[in-house]
């Protein structure tokens, strides 16, 4: 086992840099339920930062 990790730890680490950087980077999702609240929101006086997204 101890020569898995001498052998292995750049790969290792570069690994578990890419998942923490994915999880320290990710855009978390919203709270509104509906249409409706995000209209609410948007237009309640105060500013509202809106991303899009798409996945294709």
């Amino acid at each position: 086992m101890k020569r898995f990790w001498q052998e292995n730890w750049s790969v290792i680490l570069i690994i578990a840099v890419m998942v923490g950087g994915y999880l320290f980077l990710r855009t978390p999702g919203d709270d509104l339920a509906s249409t409706a609240d995000f209209d609410a929101q948007v237009s309640g006086g105060a500013p509202t930062l809106v991303e899009f997204y798409s996945n294709t």
